[in-house]
């Protein structure tokens, strides 16, 4: 989750430089970098789950779904047993924790995305590839985007640790059992 959007938020960002999607994804990203994760669990629950009740306030699967359990890993067990009430059940578990636990990583790749990918769209072989008449898309995604993700690969590495830690509190915030 963090990868996929921060990636996206990042690329968008830098092909939209100082845009307001631009400054609001930014924007987006310092708040999403500052929140403590336990904090923004104990906001996601108060409104998602008590304001909206889109959302379950805690646990993995809902009092009564039955489940086949082999692996422990709820959405992997539905899916190989093929119940497909309780894979939904397990996602709509999941993602309140899901969100709260990527929010960190997610502000960070977006970050760096953003940054790599305006270094990159400076280079000489970027104006030449628009010289020479390729799209924009082809220039961003073919010639951009592979220069500008070293990097950014590096930072999601470094991500792992700092999930393992988020995770215990976003464990503790959604009432899971612990990794």
């Amino acid at each position: 989750l963090s990868c996929l959007i921060g990636v996206t938020l990042g690329i968008v960002s830098a092909t939209r430089q100082y845009s307001a999607f631009d400054y609001l994804s930014m924007l987006g990203s310092l708040i999403g970098v500052s929140m403590p994760v336990f904090w923004l669990g104990l906001v996601l629950i108060l409104i998602f789950a008590l304001g909206l009740g889109w959302f379950p306030v805690s646990g993995r699967l809902s009092i009564g779904t039955d489940l086949e359990v082999i692996t422990k890993f709820y959405v992997i067990d539905a899916i190989i047993t093929k119940n497909w009430r309780a894979l939904f059940d397990a996602l709509h578990h999941l993602a309140l924790p899901a969100l709260a636990l990527s929010t960190i990583p997610m502000a960070i790749v977006a970050r760096m995305t953003r940054s790599s990918m305006l270094e990159v769209l400076r280079q000489d072989y970027i104006k030449t590839a628009r010289a020479k008449g390729l799209s924009e898309t082809k220039v961003v995604f073919k010639h951009a985007l592979r220069n500008g993700l070293i990097p950014v690969i590096t930072v999601i590495g470094l991500q792992f640790g700092i999930l393992l830690g988020g995770a215990i509190l976003t464990e503790t915030v959604f009432a899971w059992p612990g990794v």
